[in-house]
């Protein structure tokens, strides 16, 4: 006894939605639980600005935490930074009797309130001992290392920084900085110091080029365990050493992201872009700290007050996204891997897929839809489930492969599902879409645990997600003849021009979609205009690929074959579908994003992308059509 192929699919398609619920169960509580964010200042520019307007960085910062701050960054001062006259200490070259620098000399001046903390921080850096320098109780201390060689170095802490957190009881976030490989074990041991005389820091993150301590990591984030302190996970770093770090903390991390003045000058971002990047990176990355800098033209700095208000529109801004403004907490929960039930969910969902499209391309549409699997079948098709399911469990080779062919397979079956029937579009499109939004939770399923929520892991098959569904549409299309030739036809026959060209299009726009992907380097100006006008109206933005690919492509198409047009041509439409569906899956594959908003951005690149595919559709019936046969016309 046989059932039909629309029933085998909705048994199979509640199973799949019912294990896949309880994979995400675990990703879904957590996320509710982590919805915080703070906004953080760097000390040096908070004192920059008091400084500026004559009033003390106690009042500044008083007056920014009322407006929504909500932390303070502060590092290690360089050498560089020393010489350039901050800090409690200045340095001096020693010269040597041949006039070359051997040593360095520093200098602490004695009614400093921070004399003596910087004379103990120094020596232990050092590993020399402070000595009088004048009557007046001037400190001094001799580093037996050639000055030019500080310049990158971390030399003391921001003492100032510290202490300005600490009175105003506001988190802080300390940055150590770089030091040589044999000064490793001094510059720990001062870190272990101030972690243990500032008990206010909150979360640490290495500083410069060169994360302290690399190549070996162990020491630093051995010293953030033991003193319970969690790593910034700081989002794009290009620092050595910064994803050893990670992965030795894990899972005490704190994501953050942060745009350094070099990089707003650079990029000419504007303050509503940047503030827009951190609402995007808390709201769509789930980071937890946003550094904002005030505006900077030249060499002059923002004022206090219009800092505060750059605070406070942030922090609206997040808030309105669902957002509580308060320090994140590190996720205390237990560390949960892969479900079986995930494994299961994905691995039918591909096998089900699979077992579609070779149907597809065996049968014609008529008995696809009415000729389902017996009792036999279902039973192979359950154990095969199961198997497969246990070596995704098991073998992490094994996840990344199933993971990535499920993805191509749901788009690949979500197209032909939406382009079966254009004479019903509005139903085959739903279903289309229901498809691809099933499949993509059981793969997001698949991966939803710490190690790819927190992007230690990221998900491997974006590039075959994109790639492999055209080609597999195009072979079925082929096959089944819905184009007007086969394969074996179009190969034994000269090519036509428009078929070249057709071919040149279709390889260029797929290497640029290729290119293109997780790459925000070459996004154009118009685009990133856009972009940024869809956040805004749509809090959720929807993917370009689907908007103004997918959905118009799939009701062009349908219109074409309506009005009986473009048969030869017919197939760039079709081939944009799955680029569409394409970009639906991979949505589900970003595994930091929160799962609803996901969601959210999958509806509102539904209709939006609907409300173009008919504009374009009532433009090429009305204005281009009329258009083309009004030229012929004139032409005969």
């Amino acid at each position: 006894m046989r059932i039909s192929s629309r029933a085998f699919l909705l048994c199979v398609g509640a199973v799949v939605l019912l294990c896949a619920g309880m994979g995400l169960v675990p990703r879904l509580r957590a996320e509710e639980t982590v919805r915080t964010v703070a906004i953080v200042a760097d000390w040096r520019d908070i004192d920059l600005l008091s400084r500026g307007e004559g009033v003390s960085s106690a009042r500044t910062l008083d007056f920014l935490k009322k407006k929504g701050l909500g932390g303070l960054m502060v590092g290690e001062l360089f050498g560089e930074e020393i010489l350039a006259g901050l800090g409690p200490a200045t340095m001096h070259p020693v010269m040597s009797d041949t006039g070359k620098n051997q040593e360095t000399l520093f200098t602490i001046a004695g009614n400093s309130p921070q004399a003596s903390r910087a004379a103990e921080l120094l020596a232990m850096r050092t590993g020399t001992q402070p000595f009088p320098l004048s009557a007046s109780g001037d400190i001094g201390i001799l580093w037996p290392i050639p000055m030019e060689s500080l310049r990158k170095n971390g030399v003391i802490p921001d003492l100032d920084g510290l202490d300005a957190g600490t009175e105003a009881n506001v988190p802080i976030f300390y940055r150590v900085a770089p030091a040589s490989t044999w000064q490793l074990q001094q510059s720990l041991a001062v870190t272990k110091k101030v972690l243990s005389d500032y008990p206010g820091i909150a979360v640490v993150t290495p500083s410069g080029e060169v994360a302290l301590g690399y190549p070996d990591m162990k020491p630093l984030a051995s010293l953030l365990k033991e003193r319970k302190v969690p790593a910034g996970m700081v989002e794009f770093s290009r620092q050595l050493g910064a994803v050893e770090l990670d992965w030795l903390s894990f899972p005490a991390l704190l994501p953050l992201h942060s745009v350094t003045n070099d990089e707003l000058v650079a990029r000419r971002i504007d303050r509503t872009v940047l503030r827009e990047r951190l609402v995007r990176a808390a709201t769509e990355r789930s980071v937890r700290l946003v550094v904002l800098r005030p505006a900077v033209s030249g060499n002059v700095q923002s004022s206090v007050e219009a800092f505060g208000g750059e605070i406070e529109t942030l922090a609206r801004d997040l808030s309105a996204h669902g957002l509580k403004l308060e320090w994140p907490k590190v996720w205390s929960g237990p560390v949960w891997g892969m479900s079986f039930f995930s494994a299961l969910a994905c691995s039918m969902t591909l096998l089900l897929s699979l077992m579609r499209y070779m149907k597809r391309m065996g049968q014609d549409r008529e008995n696809f839809e009415k000729i389902g699997p017996d009792h036999l079948g279902m039973i192979v098709f359950v154990l095969l489930s199961g198997a497969l399911a246990a070596a995704v469990w098991k073998i992490s080779a094994a996840a990344r492969l199933t993971g990535a062919l499920t993805t191509a397979f749901i788009v690949t079956e979500a197209t032909l599902i939406a382009l079966d029937d254009p004479l019903h579009r509005w139903q085959s499109l739903a279903k289309g879409f229901i498809f691809c939004v099933g499949g993509g939770l059981a793969v997001a399923a698949l991966f939803s645990f710490p190690l790819y929520m927190l992007r230690l892991n990221t998900f491997s098959g974006v590039k075959l997600t994109l790639m492999l569904p055209p080609v597999l549409v195009l072979l079925h299309d082929l096959r089944r003849r819905i184009h007007p030739e086969s394969l074996s036809e179009l190969l034994c026959r000269p090519p036509l021009f428009g078929e070249l060209a057709f071919v040149l299009c279709l390889a260029v726009l797929l290497g640029l979609i290729l290119f293109r992907s997780d790459n925000v380097r070459f996004i154009s100006g118009f685009e990133t205009q856009i972009r940024t006008t869809l956040e805004r109206t749509l809090l959720a933005r929807p993917r370009n690929r689907e908007v103004f690919i997918g959905y118009p492509c799939l009701l062009l198409y349908a219109f074409a074959v309506q009005s009986r047009l473009w048969a030869r041509y017919r197939e760039i439409l079709r081939l944009g579908v799955a680029i569409g569906f394409s970009s639906v899956v991979n949505s589900f594959c970003h595994y930091h994003t929160p799962l609803f908003f996901i969601l959210l951005r999958e509806f509102n690149g539904l209709w939006t992308g609907i409300l173009l595919g008919l504009m374009a559709t009532a433009a090429v019936r009305f204005v281009v059509l009329p258009a083309w046969r009004r030229i012929r016309f004139i032409a005969e």
